[in-house]
């Protein structure tokens, strides 16, 4: 699949991100959250993908950022 764009021009940012490793790092956090699908609920399991991958965003690598989330989980709930 190739990115929405061919590089810097009309309407796009000086500093685009790679699109490629952008995915590879939000399918990590993606599978990531498949997986808990399978022993928890559905919103939990959308929950924990989108927190993973707000982390990413902010600069934390995908280990870091599932220990971070999974330690703000109790008994298997967010507290809200």
């Amino acid at each position: 699949m190739r990115p929405p764009y061919d590089g810097p021009g009309p309407g796009t940012y000086s500093m685009m991100p790679d699109y490629h490793q952008t995915m590879m790092q939000v399918e990590l956090a993606v599978r990531h959250g498949m997986r808990e699908v399978g022993t928890v609920n559905v919103r939990h399991g959308v929950m924990e993908t989108a927190l993973v991958a707000y982390l990413l965003g902010k600069g934390f690598d995908y280990y870091q950022a599932v220990r971070i989330v999974e330690s703000w989980e109790r008994n298997e709930t967010f507290p809200m």
